[in-house]
Parts: C-alpha cells; structure tokens; sequence
C-alpha cells in the first residue's frame, strides 16, 4: 500500500489527458524509481515553467515569453491570420509548418474582453494592417 502522498501525486497525474489511474501509477513508480535521472530533472522543469508561464497579450497562446515566440518571429506573414479555438489548436497548427502567418487564440480570449463584449474578437486591434470585415462578429476596437 502507497503512502497518501504516493497516492495523491497519482490522482493528480490521472486527471491529465491521456492518463487514467493505472497509467498514473505506472508513472509514479516509474519516477520513484528513477529519482535522479527522471524525477529531478521534471520538478526543475515544471518549476521553470510554473515561474515564466505567461498568456501572451498578443495572441493568446501559452508561452514563456510575452509576446510568445510565434508572435515575435519576423519571419512571420502579418497580413495573414489564422483563428483557433484553443492553444492546443494553435501548437498542432505551427507544428507542421504549413501556415506562414500569425494566429489567434478565440479560448485564450480578448484582453479587452470588457469592452468588446460577449461576441467572437478576433481583435482588430490587434491586427490593424488587415482590412475590415463589415461583420459585427469582429471586434472594431
């Protein structure tokens, strides 16, 4: 029997995607197991990122940095704009590289969410360069 501790890194491990209460023990002993080479080198990872993780005020996307790194890249196309639901959305987007432009995150919702309003912004006030729309659906601050 696993001491509360034990059991309570498992139970907070089962409620990540992909991982139910066997795989989450699996993970836990496997961590017990290899404290130095695995165990350690997460926690100071997890810390890291717990420290630097911001929401970029740009986009929406989870990054370390504010703008994020898709944001900040020079390389990338202004006038085109991609919408995603979620930044989970966004990561599987970027990572095959076949769009150019920038993104935006609808979950990762408006910094002016206040004065926009309940509606879908894709934030015009942030992507001044694209022409307007003429949709109510679109933010014309």
């Amino acid at each position: 029997m696993a001491s509360q501790e034990i059991d309570a890194l498992a139970q907070a491990l089962s409620r990540l995607p992909g991982l139910g209460p066997r795989s989450a023990r699996r993970v836990v002993l496997h961590l017990m197991k290899k404290r130095e080479t695995v165990l350690q080198p997460l926690l100071r990872a997890l810390e890291m990122v717990e420290e630097r993780l911001k929401t970029c005020e740009t986009c929406g996307n989870i990054d370390t940095t504010n703008p994020c790194g898709i944001c900040a890249d020079p390389r990338r196309d202004t006038r085109a704009l991609c919408v995603v639901e979620d930044v989970s959305d966004l990561w599987a987007l970027d990572r095959t590289r076949l769009f150019p432009g920038k993104f935006h995150v609808l979950g990762g919702g408006c910094r002016r969410w206040t004065e926009c309003g309940p509606r879908i912004c894709t934030s015009m006030h942030w992507w001044p360069a694209l022409p307007p729309v003429g949709s109510t659906k679109w933010c014309s601050r």
